[in-house]
């Protein structure tokens, strides 16, 4: 059995011992920040040990600190000076009668929309922009004049400044009933039906 005869009792490690072992902890602390923590956390690889174990990749798909700001980019956060808007309505359509409903919205504004029936309309979906680079143009994005249906449900982010929403017509041979809900970056809704000017409808802020 060991008796420690090379070490007496209360007889520490020599200086020149201590100071090896504090060379060597160091050297390898420097081989694990080069070869594992600055390509993982940081994506730094000067050994390219990083690339070969696979550690790289772990600093690109971490999630951003808190409190580090993100500039904003276009299609991810878009800020507004006032509240969105929200509308419902309930509409009545009888056989062969058309109806039309828009929103006037600002380019890159965003809305919500649903609308379901108790029977098949046809549909446009289009809009108007404020500025026409011709008379009577629009932008057609949705279209079924042939079958039709009895819902729709999406969000639309519009092209252009201008007024943009739906027209509807009932080809069946009886009255259709369908409700229409929207919420968005819309400042105004007109309904056209008998005046070719349109109605100015009421929509409210979102509570």
């Amino acid at each position: 059995m060991a008796t420690g005869q090379n070490m007496q009792p209360g007889q520490g490690p020599s200086g020149a011992k201590i100071f090896k072992a504090t060379l060597i902890a160091l050297l390898a602390a420097g081989v694990i920040l080069l070869v594992a923590v600055l390509p993982a956390e940081y994506g730094i690889d000067p050994l390219k040990t990083g690339k070969l174990l696979g550690l790289t990749g772990i600093a690109q798909s971490e999630p951003t600190a808190v409190g580090v700001a993100i500039p904003a980019q276009a299609g991810i956060y878009t800020p507004h000076d006032k509240i969105y808007k929200v509308d419902s309505e309930d509409l009545n359509l009888a056989p062969g009668e058309g109806v039309e409903w828009k929103y006037h919205m600002q380019k890159g504004a965003v809305m919500v929309y649903g609308w379901n029936a108790n029977g098949l309309l046809r549909y446009e979906f289009h809009g108007e922009p404020d500025v026409k680079p011709k008379p009577k143009y629009y932008e057609s994005y949705l279209l079924d004049n042939k079958v039709g249906t009895d819902h729709m449900y999406g969000s639309f982010t519009a092209p252009t400044t201008g007024v943009h929403g739906w027209f509807w017509q009932n080809k069946t041979k009886k009255v259709v009933t369908f409700h229409l809900v929207t919420a968005g970056f819309y400042d105004a809704a007109k309904m056209f039906a008998d005046d070719p000017k349109g109605e100015d409808m009421p929509i409210e802020d979102a509570k």
